[in-house]
């Protein structure tokens, strides 16, 4: 299953599935959700805020959703880029350093 959203150096802000309509189709870093995500991602670069999707096996997706739910983003983060395959950033400027980096709180200079 596919995944997209945003990760910070807080950790996942975001991790929603992609529902392709057929098996053959790709997911592709576009369209208006993805947009959105993009301006909100631009916004907060102050956090390298990155927009990003992945493949993640559908048990290690709900080991995540139960990490979100706990309030452990951080923690989700570290699983995501642990089992996430296939990973593509949003072209943003700096956004592969930027997933390089995080998490990691000492990177928001407002913390």
């Amino acid at each position: 299953m596919i995944f997209y959203g945003i990760a910070d150096a807080h950790g996942i802000e975001s991790f929603e599935p992609v529902n392709l309509s057929s098996e053959t189709e790709t997911f592709k870093m576009e369209g208006p959700k993805v947009s959105l995500m993009v301006l909100r991602a631009q916004a907060n670069r102050h956090r390298h805020a990155v927009v990003y999707s992945a493949n993640v096996s559908l048990k290690d997706s709900l080991e995540i959703y139960k990490m979100l739910e706990n309030g452990e983003f951080v923690e989700a983060l570290l699983k995501l880029k642990e089992c996430g395959k296939d990973i593509m950033l949003a072209k943003m400027p700096g956004s592969e350093k930027s997933w390089n980096l995080i998490p990691n709180a000492d990177l928001d200079p407002y913390s």
